[in-house]
């Protein structure tokens, strides 16, 4: 992959590592509902603008209903799911579960493919998965921990993930007929106009005087940066590089993540913190390397 790739999805990941702690900050002070909606508002008028100066998107009639499903999913359901996980859990947790999004991804397709399950699969995500355990803190012996809270946001960020997955397996087909930025301007807009008809009531029972300007600009940096930005990147080099060298790059959230929730949120890096989150990076890396390796061949 070319350095300037890298380069790209680096800024792409720095992006979306910092939207847990703008989506934690917004979050704080309006309602779920209304944070999906302006974000997913402002990017679709971002995309309309976008349009003059690059043409208007041509939808073909039979992808319309496809288009609509994938982003009620991805830019509708995931993102509220994901801004309630953070009143749970922390940045720093969500940030190093981002990486398990290409193992999510590969058991999607073999769940909606019906592509087959490498054992190396299977392996990887036991790994994970008691690494996932880990960072929550949990310990085996003591049932009350299978009770934390903290458990209870990691997973709800990783039905997210899955969501996103179903998103990345169902519109592959998409990519082969649209440019990204208006296969994303579609989804994003279904994402918006879906979240308004669902928070109606919050939306017009929100008075929008009261937040901060901390959480203006949260949703100023939710709207440019991960949701124009990084999606437009993503796919942009998508169309140059195979999906199994870009999934690499998930593994700089993480890194980016971690230093983002340490200092801006205060967060604490605790032992179960590193070790759950070598766990889960350890065997990903793993499972990546060795589909690499076997792609080679």
């Amino acid at each position: 992959m070319h350095p300037y790739h890298w380069f790209l999805l680096f800024l792409a990941q720095l992006s979306w590592a910092g939207s847990y702690v703008a989506m934690k900050w917004a979050g704080e002070e309006m309602p779920v509902g209304v944070v999906v909606f302006l974000r997913y508002g402002g990017a679709s008028l971002g995309f309309f603008v976008w349009s003059f100066f690059s043409g208007w998107p041509r939808w073909n009639r039979k992808d319309i209903g496809l288009l609509t499903l994938l982003g009620l999913l991805a830019f509708a359901l995931a993102p509220t799911l994901q801004i309630l996980s953070l009143r749970y859990t922390r940045a720093i947790d969500v940030s190093i579960l981002i990486a398990l999004e290409p193992l999510i991804t590969a058991l999607a397709a073999a769940l909606v493919l019906k592509e087959k399950i490498s054992r190396q699969t299977i392996f990887a995500l036991t790994i994970a998965t008691a690494g996932v355990l880990m960072l929550s803190g949990i310990s085996l012996p003591h049932v009350k921990d299978w009770m934390s809270i903290r458990l209870l946001g990691n997973l709800m960020f990783l039905v997210s993930l899955l969501f996103e997955a179903a998103v990345t397996v169902a519109g592959r087909q998409l990519g082969c007929h649209y440019r990204p930025k208006d296969a994303i301007q579609a989804m994003m807009l279904a994402g918006f106009l879906g979240s308004g008809l669902v928070y109606a009531n919050q939306i017009a029972t929100m008075d929008f005087m009261m937040p901060s300007p901390r959480a203006w600009g949260s949703i100023i940096y939710l709207v440019l940066g991960p949701s124009i930005f990084s999606y437009t990147v993503w796919y942009r080099v998508l169309r140059d590089v195979p999906a199994s060298r870009v999934a690499l790059s998930l593994f700089f959230q993480p890194l980016t993540g971690t230093f983002l929730g340490y200092f801006l949120l205060a967060e604490r890096i605790g032992v179960e913190t590193l070790f759950g989150g070598t766990i889960i990076c350890g065997g990903l890396a793993w499972w990546q390397i060795r589909a690499n390796t076997n792609s080679v061949r």
